[in-house]
């Protein structure tokens, strides 16, 4: 058979016609593509670069690729568990179709892997990666492999102090902000949290007014529909009651969302009272799946209800999902990576793989990644690549423009 070049050569010049589509055309085209090979048309002509490069362009290509229900538009993000740390990635669909061997792609990354990642947040496929014990900040985007650090924050050392961060995009200022927390609390169950928040349009921090009588999870804050979330524990000087503190990014104010009724849980309980680890007491975590909010019930070695908050912050508005039993084999802490429109299946972490959990035949499997077997999953998420910068529009990409 000839080849394409071949076919070519047998075509004079003259008659070779390049079809010229409108640019609205191109640009639903080039849309819809993933991100690797957009970065290798930058080099098609200076008019292409301009647009791949452009802001506007990599919001479209987001929106399509975050509505876009082919699973090969997402990505899983694997970390391994031992030092000196490997990336991995791999897209969602080989994962849940590809069970055995599945192969994946090293990802190379700015840090030193010989550092803890002490913490992940996610928005519009950027990460906000903290590593090693003095909090340094990475904004990374695994797709484009392009990364900055943030500057220091300069926070007080404080005793028995817990770090927790969140980030999201603004999109009124169109801007991505951190949040860090300091929270405080000493053995009269006073608790305290100290905010600061960084502008990456104007590449900078600024302090918060106090956060008082509360006591923010040191899980990441989930971001969702402007806001960012995490569970806090308050103080109302008799008992503790949890729920869901919500900070907008927009206003950069506070807001509470209500927890579910769920099984065996108290929403306070008095000063002093102790949760242990017996059969079937509950643990509950704040996640994301898809574009809802979730809560991860974890009934220690029971089941694992995930509810799902279908209609943001309205009454009524959690709903259970599915339920996920405990079984032999599976590890004590199970993190919902993705669950199928029909519920039937659940990607999910144990703290040491990545499995699939098929409620049709109320069947684990693991997920064997060839990659990976002497080294054990240590964390894992699900991702939409994107063409989104941590540098957004600045002077950063006007050379390789001109």
């Amino acid at each position: 058979m000839s080849t394409n070049n071949e076919m070519k050569n047998t075509i004079p010049n003259d008659q070779i016609h390049i079809p010229n589509f409108p640019l609205e055309i191109i640009i639903e085209i080039l849309s819809r593509l993933p991100v690797k090979s957009l970065l290798k048309f930058k080099s098609v002509s200076k008019s292409w670069l301009s647009l791949v490069s452009s802001s506007h362009f990599s919001k479209s290509h987001l929106n399509i690729s975050s509505r876009n229900n082919n699973l090969s538009h997402k990505n899983l993000l694997l970390l391994s568990m031992y030092l000196p740390h490997t990336l991995y990635s791999c897209t969602l669909y080989s994962t849940l179709h590809e069970k055995s061997n599945l192969c994946v792609n090293k990802l190379n990354f700015p840090w030193n892997p010989s550092n803890i990642i002490a913490g992940v947040s996610l928005c519009n496929g950027l990460f906000l990666i903290c590593i090693g014990m003095y909090n340094n900040l990475y904004l990374w985007n695994p797709s484009t492999r392009k990364n900055k650090i943030l500057p220091f924050s300069s926070c007080t050392k404080y005793s028995r102090c817990d770090v927790t961060y969140g980030f999201g995009y603004d999109e009124f200022n169109d801007d991505y902000k951190v949040v860090e927390i300091h929270g405080v609390y000493d053995i009269h169950y006073v608790y305290d949290a100290n905010i600061k928040i960084y502008s990456l349009r104007s590449n900078s921090w600024k302090i918060m007014k106090k956060y008082s009588d509360a006591l923010f999870s040191s899980d990441s804050g989930v971001f969702l529909n402007g806001c960012v979330h995490w569970a806090v524990a308050h103080n109302d000087g008799s008992c503790i009651y949890w729920d869901i503190v919500s900070l907008n990014l927009e206003n950069e104010k506070f807001g509470n969302l209500a927890l579910p009724s769920f099984d065996g849980f108290d929403h306070s309980r008095s000063l002093g009272d102790s949760s242990h680890f017996e059969l079937g007491t509950l643990n509950w975590s704040l996640g994301k799946l898809g574009d809802f909010l979730c809560l991860f019930c974890d009934y220690y070695k029971v089941k694992l209800d995930v509810w799902i908050m279908k209609e943001y912050n309205a009454k009524g508005c959690w709903i259970k999902s599915v339920s996920l039993p405990y079984v032999r084999g599976v590890g004590p802490c199970i993190s919902p990576l993705w669950i199928s429109d029909i519920g039937g299946e659940v990607l999910l972490h144990d703290g040491t793989r990545v499995m699939v959990y098929d409620s049709r035949n109320d069947e684990y499997k693991r997920v064997e990644i060839r990659e990976m077997d002497g080294d054990g999953v240590g964390a894992a998420t699900v991702y939409a690549e994107s063409l989104v910068s941590p540098y957004l529009d600045s002077i950063e990409n006007t050379p390789e423009m001109q």
